[in-house]
């Protein structure tokens, strides 16, 4: 392997993991701020967890379904609902699909 290539190599997997931490920094804040109950600024920090290219679908259903919880609590009950029933449908075998159906079996 010559020294570019290398380099190359280093430099992506550097970019990658300040990716990760981005992310997980966004997410963690953005908790504290919901508890906080600054809804508004748990939905900037998803929004810029989510703006990661490299997302898991756990991670992508964590974010939405804090994201549907802010939502809920700024009282905009059709947004969130909509999140929980993508969350419900698409992550039905994730903790976040379950809690969400929960939540949706819980307005009917």
């Amino acid at each position: 392997m010559t020294m570019q290539k290398a380099l190359l190599l280093a430099l992506t997997l550097f970019i990658a993991s300040c990716a990760g931490t981005i992310q997980s920094a966004s997410l963690s804040e953005a908790y504290k701020k919901y508890e906080l109950q600054e809804f508004e600024r748990t939905l900037e920090l998803i929004t810029r967890a989510e703006n990661v290219k490299e997302t898991t679908s756990e991670m992508k259903a964590e974010l939405t379904y804090l994201k549907a919880l802010a939502h809920e609590s700024l009282g905009q009950q059709k947004i969130a609902n909509t999140l929980y029933e993508y969350l419900a449908e698409e992550h039905k075998n994730s903790q976040y699909g379950y809690l969400a159906s929960k939540k949706l079996n819980q307005k009917l």
